[in-house]
């Protein structure tokens, strides 16, 4: 499979601007988003690219006084693992004495009760970005041990990873894109927990196959989550938690009111540089 890299030019360059960017192209098929020193690389499959709709994002950037260019260039499956090694960070993500996450590159990792080995290559989720990490956060707070866990948009699995390492029984990871859910699964694989993380092709459409869990994250984007979020509704058992993120914080209002038409009860959300993370639960039913 080939894709297509867009090199983003914003001007002026912002790291603000460059994350609205990513949340907009995410629902147009884009599947990984990396910095460059003047902008923004985002990647899709070629079949998904369309100049056209590229042009209509930037026309209609939310993101006052800033105008943007564009250049598109195709790369092969092969050339795009090597571009995206090259630029990652190797320094690992290090969670107080809890978890580390890092990619196989990485030294003098600091001993952690969690340790999680990630190779990103063309998923999304290294734990550097703020949805990731701040899941991350929210995941090291809670009793998983016996639980059984579901991760929609597993990316690299890093979070999949992470409830099994943490006791979760069973753990369902699912990737709409077929060659991140094989990065995704190598990386189980890699962590040693594959008797205990399944991973799947496909989205929200799987769940109506599987039995219930005690905690649903999703990490996507927000048009995604508000369509899908009456399906993780339905598998998240009472006093079951979910988990939210990929959106803004101009978003919660939106995630929150989704959820309470549901039937779900808000808990909490934070915030990290714009981006938002909400927790809601499923309630007991009244006796």
């Amino acid at each position: 499979m080939n894709y297509i890299e867009l090199h983003l030019r914003p001007t002026p360059m912002s790291e603000t601007t460059c994350d609205v960017l990513a949340s907009l192209l995410a629902p147009l098929g884009y599947e990984s988003f990396t910095t460059a020193q003047d902008g923004l690389l985002a990647y899709c499959p070629t079949d998904k690219y369309s100049a056209t709709e590229v042009q209509k994002v930037l026309e209609e950037l939310p993101v006052p006084d800033v105008t943007c260019s564009f250049t598109a260039s195709e790369v092969a499956t092969e050339d795009w693992n090597l571009e995206w090694e090259e630029q990652q960070n190797v320094e690992p993500i290090v969670i107080g004495k809890l978890c580390s996450v890092h990619s196989p590159l990485a030294k003098d990792i600091p001993d952690c009760r969690y340790d999680i080995v990630i190779e990103p290559r063309m998923s999304f989720g290294s734990g550097h970005h703020e949805t990731t990490s701040q899941l991350i956060e929210e995941l090291l707070r809670l009793q998983l041990k016996g639980k059984t866990c579901l991760d929609m948009g597993t990316g690299t699995g890093v979070l999949a990873i992470l409830c099994a390492k943490m006791g979760a029984r069973r753990v369902r990871a699912v990737e709409i894109d077929d060659w991140v859910a094989v990065n995704a699964t190598d990386n189980v694989m890699a962590n040693g927990v594959n008797e205990i993380v399944t991973v799947d092709c496909g989205d929200a459409s799987l769940l109506q196959e599987y039995g219930t869990y005690n905690l649903v994250v999703a990490n996507i984007n927000r048009n995604v989550l508000i369509a899908d979020m009456e399906a993780y509704s339905k598998v998240l058992k009472f006093d079951g938690i979910l988990l939210l993120s990929g959106f803004f914080e101009e978003d919660i209002p939106l995630i929150r009111a989704k959820a309470e038409r549901l039937g779900l009860e808000f808990a909490h959300s934070k915030v990290r540089n714009h981006w938002a993370v909400v927790m809601v639960h499923k309630p007991l039913p009244e006796l």
